[in-house]
């Protein structure tokens, strides 16, 4: 099993990581909203997805390292545990308030629908392939792509990392879903048909195409440093070179882009690509991006509440945009929901954060327990 045994900083908590969070979450904010010039804001997806690959990446590799396997049982409920309380009191909170938001965004009409939908992790599916839209729950798409890569990715990792070759070949499985995803997806691409560009930007090969560059990062990091040949002027230059790479491809977006083709089965993974170094750089190395992604307010931000804001905005839209127009009620808005995503962040996130830390800690003590009772070390 080839795991070498040096520390891997990305499994610790990193504030600029978290400064990106909240950046990326008042960004996709901003754009829904309707901010002027912003439409390389789509972007921010594709970076949300690299920041997840390379994280989970890096923890899977941190539980080989110590325990010699993945412990998938419990991975999998980290990983729910971490998400899936937050959604399910949107969609609580979204069941009352559906008289109200229910037709925002030509929404679908049945609130059990949706409602299955977000609970399932199948929104995105729903929406690429049969044109269903969510309304306010239209954010639980992207969370979807990541809860299926979720459940692929780590039996995957586990599998192939005990072969002699098994680094080899997951390279190989990455570079597949960042190559060979969107190539799939361009023959499906119908300039002018209005429900091609949706069936492509939300089809799960688009989205797995970034996860997968973040995952693929962590495994170039990870050996990089093993090697000794991960140097700070290598993050340096793996910091400002993503983050350049992501505003030109940024820059690339128009109003039209979604019957770009270029865009979207080029750009988006390219971006995801960009964003992997960007990250890679970013977790390593003091840069000016890492020291202003770290100012407190903003760090504390996404580490708290940038979750809740991207999953609260379009309900707090929804609300309010019959009452507050132009650019002060656009603004208003934001500061509004700004607020809201705070608010669940310290009532629902927090306190389901240490409930999660309890469960797998409890579950660690039972099974120590199971071990001494059956004689094992």
């Amino acid at each position: 099993m080839d795991i070498p045994a040096h520390a891997t900083r990305l499994t610790q908590r990193i504030t600029a990581l978290d400064g990106l969070r909240a950046f990326l979450a008042l960004l996709i904010t901003a754009y829904h909203l309707g901010a002027p010039g912003i439409h390389g804001a789509v972007v921010a997806l594709p970076v949300f997805y690299a920041m997840s690959g390379t994280l989970i990446t890096s923890l899977l590799l941190a539980e080989v390292r110590k325990h010699g396997r993945v412990r998938l049982p419990r991975f999998v409920l980290n990983r729910f545990l971490r998400i899936a309380p937050p959604v399910v009191v949107l969609v609580i909170g979204v069941s009352v308030l559906w008289p109200v938001v229910g037709g925002f965004n030509r929404s679908v009409e049945d609130l059990g629908v949706a409602a299955t939908l977000a609970l399932t992790w199948t929104t995105n599916i729903a929406r690429a392939f049969f044109g269903i839209r969510q309304g306010v729950l239209d954010p639980l798409w992207s969370l979807s792509a990541e809860e299926q890569f979720y459940v692929l990715w780590p039996v995957l990792f586990a599998v192939l990392i005990g072969w002699r070759r098994g680094r080899r070949a997951l390279v190989v499985a990455l570079l597949l879903f960042i190559v060979v995803g969107p190539a799939l997806c361009a023959p499906f691409f119908v300039p002018g048909v209005d429900a091609a560009p949706a069936a492509v930007y939300y089809s799960p090969p688009i989205s797995m195409s970034s996860l997968a560059s973040g995952c693929l990062g962590a495994l170039v990091l990870d050996r990089l440093r093993a090697t000794g040949r991960w140097s700070s002027r290598a993050a340096r230059v793996s910091t400002w070179g993503g983050l350049i790479a992501l505003l030109a491809i940024a820059a690339a977006f128009h109003p039209g882009w979604k019957s770009d083709p270029l865009l979207i089965i080029g750009a988006l993974p390219l971006s995801g690509a960009a964003a992997a170094c960007f990250i890679a750089g970013l977790g390593t190395v003091e840069t000016l991006p890492a020291r202003v992604l770290s100012v407190r307010p903003l760090a504390w931000y996404g580490a708290r509440a940038s979750y809740s804001l991207y999953l609260w905005h379009l309900v707090v839209l929804a609300i309010l945009t019959p009452y507050l127009g132009g650019v002060s009620g656009r603004l208003g808005i934001l500061v509004v929901a700004v607020g809201i995503g705070a608010l669940f962040g310290i009532a629902v996130e927090q306190p389901a954060d240490r409930f999660r830390k309890w469960a797998l800690r409890s579950r660690s003590s039972g099974q120590r327990a199971l071990d001494t009772a059956a004689g094992q070390p």
